[in-house]
């Protein structure tokens, strides 16, 4: 799809995404990586700043990603499918690498070792 300055961009939503990301990051963080320099939460706010900058281009060429209300709707409208039992598979033909027993290759013991 081509730019379209008249496309809507869902501020609310990407802005809520980004600060639940944000604010799960900095608990870890500051719980269990233990990492408590400003650098990492400059980044978090930086890699935010980011996120809508891409978030809001791709909304201008017509990108959506899906809710979880509309995943929920296509799989509800979907009909359910039954679960199908594998097809018994063909054995091969038979080849020169292929054995149909231990008749076919008798052990071959060298003699001289018995001895």
């Amino acid at each position: 799809m081509a730019w379209d300055s008249t496309r809507r961009v869902p501020w609310k939503r990407m802005f809520t995404e980004w600060l639940v990301v944000t604010a799960i990051a900095g608990v870890l963080f500051a719980t269990v990586f233990n990492v408590r320099t400003a650098g990492s939460y400059v980044g978090l706010v930086l890699g935010g700043v980011v996120y809508l900058m891409l978030g809001s281009a791709l909304a201008k060429f017509g990108y959506q990603r899906a809710t979880f209300a509309s995943l929920r709707a296509q799989r509800a409208a979907q009909p359910a499918a039954r679960p199908s039992t594998p097809a018994a598979r063909a054995r091969p033909a038979p080849t020169g690498r292929t054995s149909t027993g231990p008749s076919q290759r008798p052990n071959r013991t060298n003699k001289s070792r018995r001895r």
